[in-house]
């Protein structure tokens, strides 16, 4: 079996247990689920004892561990490794609206306030890791799931818990059999934790009889010191199958959901993921996701060469759009994507020229053209803003896939008020740069005054926009129309930098004005003096890539 496939069984092995725990997570009377719900074989929708613990969830989801571990792993997918910076800034804007349950660790960590908590949660999560560091040491693994974990969950006896498993993970994932990654990692010396004592104590009752009393004996709480015996009890009584492992720790009931992702990724990883039961994979909504983000390992290497790299990809329509990625010379700190003005393509003079001065600062930038324009397929009339902006996604996605999920937008015009809307969907995001920029997308609206009306009477018209005709349809400005991007702006909860040259003739500088306003704090705004709305000059589409480059690079710390 290859290092990928187990891998692939330990990460989807941790989030099917969080998906099987969900209907009757902390439900702590085993006899009460096997009267609710019977023998919990398959996920199902969380019993009411479950769902009052988890509102707005149904089959197929996750707990709020599950969710935590997919924000874990779209970290290390997009960063290459482990980054504490990136995981922190994701797990931090992942609660901005979440709707299901929020624990007191995350309650104070979100407060500023050091959580000394000891939910076997925090280490349980861990298995995401194992995406960049599986085939590194131990040690390195041990260390990036030690830090993952105190992030949220302080608590000295539950780190060293952490460690424990992080080691067997790591064994096992490596070839190891599961007894002897851990007795391997029982052997070693912690400072705090009681291991031969708790080892001992599930090693003494493998023989019992009711396996979800004894967990109840051992411990059916979320705290290390019940959860770490009963999934080693588990673990060793019913090892050898990881579907019966998975389906009897949802029967002994209490925190299911932590003691099952670590006892899914442990087996998963000795296992392989074609030991995953089908239906349950089918049933968990993230299995798509989660299998395209494991991709990105294998994909990632060989890398693009520096300098301009033919990039395509295919939008949500089919459609395969054509970008230029521009890689830097040395280690890529970042990704931007930079979106082109209105009618425009990835080959405008100020498009290449920021691309360039980005690489040189070590961002990776994609320009592409947007769908009916330049190189990419589509026809142009049955474009809008909204496509525009779906393009941007589809995008971020393609990038995301091979290991560079972009940190930055950079719109330049239109291109502007696109990524503005777009930011909120691409989870990586951390900075949005907008270059004359409409603070509204039905700006536009003014270059077609000639056409409008030949436009809504006909459904189409042709128009003449900076010397080339264009076929614009009725619902291009019905949906230019039905956009606002006063909340877009104001719930961007990323940085801003707003550039805009007070001459600009085509996008007045009121709309630098009203954005800069609309958007909360951390932002910034830099007058382009006398430069053109094209920024056609050289020294001004080099300034504007020296200070992004720069803004960028502080961003990217």
């Amino acid at each position: 079996m290859s290092l990928d496939d187990r891998i692939a069984g330990a990460v989807l092995g941790a989030f099917a247990a969080d998906t099987l725990c969900l209907g009757v997570h902390w439900i702590y009377n085993p006899d009460r689920i096997a009267r609710l719900a019977g023998r919990i074989a398959e996920p199902i929708d969380p019993l009411p004892d479950a769902a009052k613990w988890h509102p707005n969830r149904k089959r197929g989801q996750f707990t709020h561990y599950g969710d935590q571990a997919l924000v874990l792993l779209r970290s290390v997918a997009a960063s290459g490794g482990w980054s504490r910076e990136d995981f922190s800034s994701r797990w931090t804007a992942m609660w901005d609206g979440y709707d299901g349950y929020v624990d007191g660790a995350t309650k104070d960590t979100l407060s500023g306030a050091p959580s000394g908590s000891n939910d076997f949660a925090g280490l349980a999560r861990m298995a995401p890791l194992l995406l960049s560091l599986a085939d590194g040491s131990e040690d390195a693994f041990v260390a990036a799931a030690r830090e993952q974990c105190a992030l949220t969950h302080g608590d000295s006896v539950l780190l060293e818990a952490g460690d424990f498993f992080a080691r067997v993970l790591h064994a096992v994932a490596n070839g190891a059999s599961v007894e002897s990654a851990l007795d391997r990692a029982a052997s070693r010396n912690y400072a705090v934790l009681p291991v031969v004592d708790w080892m001992g104590a599930a090693r003494a009752r493998l023989a019992a009889d009711d396996p979800a009393a004894t967990v109840a004996e051992l411990g059916a709480t979320c705290h290390v010191r019940d959860a770490f015996p009963s999934t080693i009890f588990l673990l060793l009584r019913f090892g050898t199958s990881l579907r019966e492992t998975l389906v009897e720790n949802a029967m002994a009931g209490g925190d299911s959901s932590a003691r099952g992702m670590m006892l899914g990724a442990i087996l998963g990883a000795r296992d392989g993921a074609g030991a995953i039961p089908e239906s349950w994979l089918s049933a968990m909504e993230a299995t798509v996701e989660i299998r395209r983000l494991l991709g990105a390992r294998s994909r990632r290497k060989p890398g693009p060469k520096p300098g301009p790299n033919r990039f395509e990809f295919t939008n949500g329509e089919g459609l395969v759009l054509v970008g230029a990625l521009e890689i830097p010379a040395d280690e890529i700190r970042g990704t931007a994507v930079f979106a082109h003005c209105f009618t425009c393509g990835k080959d405008i003079v100020a498009a290449s020229r920021i691309a360039r001065g980005l690489a040189g600062r070590g961002i990776a930038v994609l320009r592409f053209d947007f769908t009916g324009l330049g190189n990419s397929d589509g026809d142009f009339a049955n474009t809008h803003f909204s496509s525009n902006v779906a393009d941007l996604v589809a995008a971020a996605d393609a990038l995301r896939e091979r290991g560079l999920a972009p940190a930055i937008l950079v719109g330049h015009s239109l291109g502007g008020a696109a990524v503005l809307a777009a930011a909120h969907r691409i989870p990586e995001i951390r900075g949005v740069v907008t270059i004359g920029a409409p603070s509204e997308p039905d700006h536009v609206l003014h270059l077609l005054e000639g056409s409008r009306e030949q436009i809504e009477r006909d459904g189409e018209a042709p128009v003449d926009l900076a010397g080339r005709t264009f076929t614009i349809r009725r619902e291009f400005l019905t949906d230019l129309e039905k956009h606002s991007l006063a909340e877009c702006i104001a719930g961007l909860r990323r940085s801003l930098l707003v550039m805009h040259s007070p001459v600009d003739e085509i996008v007045g500088i009121e709309n630098a004005r009203q954005i800069f306003e609309a958007a909360r704090h951390p932002k910034s705004f830099l007058s382009l003096d006398d430069a053109d709305h094209l920024l056609t000059r050289r020294e001004d589409s080099e300034f504007a890539a020296a200070v992004i480059g720069a803004w960028g690079e502080r961003l990217l710390r």
